[in-house]
């Protein structure tokens, strides 16, 4: 880099910091490069100069911090007593502010402290007695500490990312040796500091000391055997937060009460959940103990609505979770233990996890504690679920049945939804947050379930007749109702046709309830919960005619989403028993979406109803409904085509149409009647697809350039393929007609996709097979019409067609190996842009390249001339693999070679062997930077590797290491 002008650059800082985004990324590029340069440690405390702007003095101190970090290499050894007194003369000089800069330098000793460990290793004592006894002349006391706990704070966490040739662990065990020391010099401050008053500069030293606890714990980590007197004094400062407010003042907690808590709560957690702590559970147990004595109280005074004082209430219980979360064993003990202490702890502690759960209020508006509880009750079920000992594992459960009874009534007062009055205080993003919460309650029913078994119906049926009555009262409260359905919406799936108590009540209820007089989400609940009930009607089917009822009341509303979800539903898991009612409820279909009302999505979705209920009709009656609903769909088509419109709208209204016909022929089949004896009758899917067959061509004509209507139009054929199967056979000349057709004017995903699904459902048959060949010719002779004409430095631009062939073809080779016995094909090119696919850098085209070839070379011995094209391409496959894995795929996808890898060695061993010594031995492959000896061991490690996928990865990941030079990085 060319030398730096300190003018310019101050200038360009200026500009960087008070200018638009846009020209920020060009400033923040060469400042970059600046900071980068060797020049960096000089100009950096020019810059830090008094009468500098702010800008210019802050970008001077994370400039001399980035080369800390970053550049020591570039510090030689005789200059680095130099550099450490400059770092304190500036923490001196900046001392009165700006305190963004003053952090800076901060951080920046905290690096060279870390760095300079081996040489210096009482520099965190001289630290702690430097600042704390106040040497520094002419810097307030206030201001000393402030210094003093910012560097302590910085040493834990720069070692974390500086950049050094000592290895991590090495560096962490040095550091770990001075934990006791930080711990008990913040615990005698902040004892000195408890019989103070606290004024801001207090508070704010306060929470900084307590921070520099946390940060020193969760990096290094220390036993919690040492860590009792410090929690001690962390739950006192938590009360003198808290308590004075509650007894003197207005009841509110101020900022500077509220920051200094939490920070104490969050340290008070980072002990608790240390990776090794479990191997002390007499500590664990004194301190979850001196937790629950010293906090308890203040979660029952905060337990109400609306609280003034919700922030330190979330963080004590993320304490009491955390705790329990992390010392399970600790908790299941007590369960079985004989010590009452440990049983009394244990009980205490789940309790206030049922209170974190049961908090008043509607979640996340009038309360923020309750969600954070339940991954607790998911937790306390498996633990039970997963002991070995059964005796133990019995006594658990006993334990816990009543606990997962209780809770199963708190969760459905909480899916309670707020009602028409609170909603105006409700923002979209608490309304999503509410949807999500109440997602996480419907999981946790399902351990509730795990736990009580068919228990929970009955629980759920007390709780439903409670909220009729409460609606028999207040004709308004609608929420508990709607609750307790959600309730048994989310345990549907337990409950087959064997359940007659419970369930019958339910659909009695859903089906009676006035919501013509109620809130539209319970009709929407109702809905719902008659589909996730399915399999109950198929075996019930006395209680289908009010089902359908109900749904085809919500298609008329504005719960149409949820009706038509329901009806699907219905329809696919009841299609036989809904044979006597398909008449009607095609008419009710009918009629909905003539109505217009209906979004597009719910239109489509309808039709998968609409095609099961036509195929329980007499051959005879189903051309009218093809004629009444089916027919505008293709009216509109032509209509469309005729016109040659090719408008947004039109376009969307096409996608629409194509989209309805699509699933109308993914659930049109007349055959789904096993004991009918009638003779086979044409399908109707294959009527439609005959008359209507120009229409998709013109429609691939006119839209060539738009994928996702060609998508569209490919989806709706590959269903009538796929639904039809042998029937479709009559088509296929037309179908491969259309595809070919497709492929003249744009070979694109979709029609690859159809294409492999012809040739993987008929190329077997006899009759079909001619056809199939020439259809797969034309798949592969249009792809390479693709691939010649575009230009070698664009082949990203057409990776998603590349994935898709090559994912098509190992689809059909899987599937149908023996088209590998047509000597036609041009297998060398298809190899040639396989190989092509392997160095993009698009993951999908890496992947099916890869798996093409695998599948090719698997199945080459099988077919001579198949051989011949392996061992024609074979080096050149593995140089391409090779290369890959050297330096040109992301590191990330390079365990994906392994399968070709394999593959060569498990096909053709001693080949393989030749090729890849004789590569492996070109200088510099593939790159400078792996010496010719672990060239020599990866190879042998290669070829020896004939079986197991996943330490042959563990090679190539290596491999891959070495040859980028990341080895010393990633220590």
């Amino acid at each position: 880099m060319e030398p730096i002008d300190i003018a310019r650059l101050e200038e360009a800082v200026v500009s960087f910091y008070r200018s638009n985004s846009q020209n920020q990324a060009i400033t923040h590029e060469w400042l970059t490069d600046a900071e980068a340069s060797p020049q960096a440690w000089q100009f950096s405390w020019q810059l830090m100069q008094l009468g500098k702007s702010q800008e210019v003095q802050f970008f001077g101190a994370i400039t001399l911090h980035s080369k800390l970090m970053k550049h020591w290499h570039e510090v030689p050894p005789e200059n680095r007593e130099e550099l450490k007194q400059k770092i304190l003369e500036s923490i001196v000089r900046f001392a009165g502010g700006p305190k963004i800069v003053l952090n800076r330098l901060c951080i920046s000793l905290g690096a060279y402290i870390v760095h300079m460990l081996g040489e210096w290793p009482g520099a965190i004592e001289e630290v702690i007695n430097t600042f704390q006894n106040q040497r520094m002349p002419n810097v307030s006391a206030d201001v000393q500490l402030w210094i003093m706990l910012e560097v302590l704070t910085a040493i834990p966490e720069e070692a974390q990312v500086i950049h050094t040739s000592v290895k991590r662990v090495v560096l962490r065990a040095e550091i770990a040796k001075r934990v006791q020391l930080v711990i008990h010099t913040v615990e005698r401050y902040l004892k000195l500091q408890m019989n103070r008053v606290w004024d801001a500069e207090a508070y704010s030293n306060m929470n900084r000391a307590v921070k520099c606890v946390g940060t020193w714990i969760k990096n290094i980590g220390y036993t919690i055997e040492g860590c009792v007197t410090i929690t001690a004094v962390l739950l006192e400062v938590v009360h003198k937060c808290y308590w004075p407010c509650i007894h003197a003042g207005d009841g509110c907690m101020t900022a500077d009460e509220n920051e200094l808590a939490e920070s104490c709560l969050k340290t008070m957690v980072n002990i608790i959940i240390q990776p090794d702590c479990h191997n002390y559970p007499k500590t664990a147990f004194v301190l979850i103990k001196m937790f629950l004595d010293s906090l308890s109280e203040i979660t029952k005074t905060e337990w109400k609505r609306e609280n003034d004082n919700e922030d330190i209430i979330v963080h004590i219980y993320m304490l009491f979770v955390s705790s329990v979360e992390r010392h399970s064993t600790l908790l299941l003990s007590g369960i079985t233990s004989a010590d009452p202490e440990l049983s009394i702890l244990v009980h205490r502690i789940v309790q206030e996890i049922l209170h974190c759960t049961d908090k008043p209020g509607i979640y996340p508006v009038e309360e923020s504690c309750s969600t954070m509880a339940l991954a607790f009750w998911y937790m306390l079920q498996d633990e039970v679920f997963a002991m070995s000992n059964d005796e133990q594992k019995h006594k658990c459960w006993e334990y816990i049945k009543p606990l997962y009874a209780h809770l199963t009534r708190i969760l459905v007062r909480k899916s309670e939804q707020p009602d028409e009055k609170s909603l105006a205080k409700w923002s979209s993003d608490d309304l999503e947050c509410f949807r999500c919460y109440r997602q996480d309650i419907s999981d946790t029913f399902m351990y509730c379930y795990d736990v009580l078994n068919d228990y929970i119906l009955e629980i759920l049926a007390a709780m439903l007749d409670e909220a009729i009555a409460d609606l028999q009262r207040h004709p308004t409260h609608w929420t508990k109702l709607e609750a307790c359905i959600y309730s048994f919406q989310s345990v549907a799936e337990h409950f087959g046709g064997e359940e007659k108590r419970q369930i019958p009540r339910l659909m009695r209820v859903l089906a009676e309830i006035p919501y013509e007089k109620l809130n539209v989400k319970l009709l929407g609940t109702a809905l719902e919960t008659m589909g996730s009930y399915c399999n109950w009607l198929m075996e019930n089917p006395a209680y289908i005619p009010p089902a359908i009822n109900l749904l085809v009341r919500g298609l008329n509303s504005s719960m149409s989403a949820q009706a038509t979800l329901g009806l699907k539903e219905l329809c696919r898991d009841c299609q036989l028993q809904l044979k006597p009612y398909a008449d009607p409820l095609l008419n009710a279909c009918h009629a909905s979406l003539n109505t217009g009302r209906m979004k597009n999505s719910d239109s489509v979705r309808l039709m998968f109803s609409i095609g099961k209920l036509m195929s329980l009709l007499r051959p005879e009656e189903i051309p009218k409904y093809l004629d009444i609903i089916v027919s505008p769909c293709f009216e509109e088509l032509q209509a469309i085509c005729q016109a040659d419109s090719k408008t947004p709208a039109a376009r969307i209204r096409t996608i629409f149409r194509l989209n309805m016909i699509s699933t109308l022929f993914s659930s049109l089949n007349t055959d789904v009647d096993e004991q009918a004896t009638d003779q086979p009758i044409v399908q109707p899917v294959l009527l439609v697809m005959q008359r209507t067959m120009p229409i998709f061509k013109r429609i691939a004509e006119m839209w060539v350039e738009e994928i996702d209507v060609l998508e569209a139009a490919c989806s709706a054929m590959k269903h009538a393929i796929t639904n039809l199967r042998s029937s479709f056979q009559p088509m296929l000349q037309d179908l491969c007609l259309f595809i070919v057709a497709s492929f003249q004017t744009r070979c694109c995903a979709p029609t690859l996709e159809i294409s492999k699904t012809a040739i993987v459902m008929f190329f077997k048959d006899e009759g079909c097979k001619p056809l199939m060949q020439q259809l797969l010719r034309e798949f592969i002779q249009h792809s390479f019409k693709l691939f010649e004409s575009t230009p070698e430095q664009n082949f990203s631009n057409i990776s998603d067609t590349m994935e898709t062939f090559f994912g098509c073809l190992t689809q059909i080779i899987k599937k149908i190996p023996q088209v590998l016995e047509d000597k036609t094909l041009a297998y060398d090119r298809l190899v040639f842009y396989a190989q092509r696919g392997m160095t993009l850098p698009e993951s999908g085209a890496i992947r099916n390249s890869i798996q093409f070839l695998t599948h090719f070379v698997m199945q080459s011995r099988n077919h001579a001339h198949v051989t011949e094209v392996v061992l024609a391409t074979g080096e050149q496959t593995l140089y391409t693999a090779m290369m890959c894995v050297g330096y040109l795929t992301p590191r990330s996808q390079v365990d994906k070679f392994a399968d070709i890898l394999l593959a060569m060695n498990r096909k053709y061993a001693a080949e393989m062997a030749v090729w890849m010594k004789s590569l492996m031995s070109t200088p510099n492959f593939p790159t400078q930077l792996i010496t010719d000896a672990d060239k020599t061991r990866y190879t042998a490690l290669i070829i020896k590797e004939k079986v197991n996928k996943r330490l042959l990865q563990q090679h190539l990941s290596e491999m891959a290491m070495k040859t980028r030079g990341l080895t010393e990085k990633f220590q």
